[in-house]
């Protein structure tokens, strides 16, 4: 009887510690399939709802322009270089705003396979840009490329262009109408293409028939005399959106007129003088070393001062169609209501 007695204490001893384990591991349970259960509602039901935009940069309301026009303007960029800038200056473009053109090519003196993009064209190995390659150039974007793109490009390795401003700045024009901004540093439309193309390289009225010598103004005149309007790429205030120099180039010879200086005799249009007529809409720049390229990607797009107020913007009404006396004056339609800065460019 005592060994019985014995069994059962101990199964009954056993029952109780195996009901106080089970008891203990009750509320781990619990807290588990709590978790599990907060982790579905959340994602299925509180996540669509949630909005998650970052406002690290902004310090009101975010804006409803945050949108990308690259598919609504598509911008073909050629880029004259030379083989001996193909691993730096070269380099440099394809690294950093060449990245948001629709399509690049880099028109050089043969083609490189390290050089994505890279199209070979006989001539003068020792110059990123003469004239007899322009004119070809602009023959073979028209045989292979007239329809890839609503826009082209013109620039060179030395070249920095914010391709966000571009767009902007183009945004109200359709590519059917023969029209083109800046020179040299051109965005022609695709009918301007197709103009200096079919009538003015065939004309040696119209366009220089000879091959030697640099391109200087020789593009403005062919496409001026095949009838494509030279479109005025001030902002709304007056202020240049295409510069033939970079920002560090502050001498009195670039910020003041003089008519005999080669910067102001390339001007279409003269505007303020100084350092304050620099629009913050700037659309590109050029003779930068290809070491401040990348220090203007990263000033552009990488840093960002806190809490500063950032304006509201507005894209202009598209035009239906194009005159010259449409640009003799402001752009009034690319009006951008700015929040005053202590100095502004």
């Amino acid at each position: 009887m005592e060994r019985k007695e014995c069994v059962f204490l101990d199964r009954n001893k056993h029952f109780q510690q195996h009901s106080s384990s089970a008891s203990c591991c009750r509320p781990l349970l619990f807290l588990l399939l709590g978790i599990a259960i907060g982790y579905l509602i959340t994602q299925v039901v509180l996540w669509p709802l949630m909005d998650f935009k970052s406002h690290a940069n902004r310090t009101s309301e975010t804006n409803p322009l945050d949108i990308d026009l690259s598919d609504e303007v598509r911008v073909l960029c050629y880029v004259y270089t030379k083989q001996m800038n193909h691993k730096v200056e070269a380099q440099a473009v394809l690294m950093t705003w060449g990245r948001r053109c629709n399509k690049l090519i880099f028109f050089t003196s043969h083609n490189d396979s390290s050089l994505r993009g890279s199209v070979g064209l006989p001539g003068d190995v020792n110059y990123r840009e003469t004239w007899r390659k322009t004119k070809r150039a602009l023959k073979y974007l028209y045989d292979h490329h007239l329809n890839d793109a609503d826009w082209f490009l013109e620039a060179d390795d030395e070249t920095f262009v914010v391709m966000e401003n571009l767009r902007y700045m183009v945004y109200p024009y359709s590519p059917e109408m023969a029209i083109y901004f800046g020179s040299p540093g051109t965005v022609m439309s695709r009918a301007a293409l197709r103009r200096v193309v079919e009538l003015a390289l065939p004309n040696p009225s119209k366009c220089e028939p000879k091959d030697s010598g640099a391109t200087g103004g020789r593009l403005k005149e062919c496409l001026e005399n095949a009838n494509v309007v030279a479109g005025n790429s001030h902002d709304s205030k007056g202020r240049r959106r295409i510069y033939l120099i970079d920002p560090q180039a502050r001498s009195n010879r670039y910020l003041h007129y003089d008519p005999t200086f080669w910067f102001w005799k390339f001007l279409a249009y003269r505007t303020q003088e100084g350092i304050f007529a620099w629009s913050k809409y700037a659309v590109s720049f050029h003779y930068v070393q290809h070491r401040y390229i990348h220090c203007f990607e990263y000033m552009i797009y990488r840093l960002r001062p806190f809490g500063r107020k950032l304006p509201v913007e507005y894209l202009p009404v598209k035009l239906d169609r194009v005159e010259k006396e449409d640009f003799k004056g402001d752009q009034s339609q690319n009006v951008e209501k700015e929040v005053p800065a202590d100095y502004a460019y």
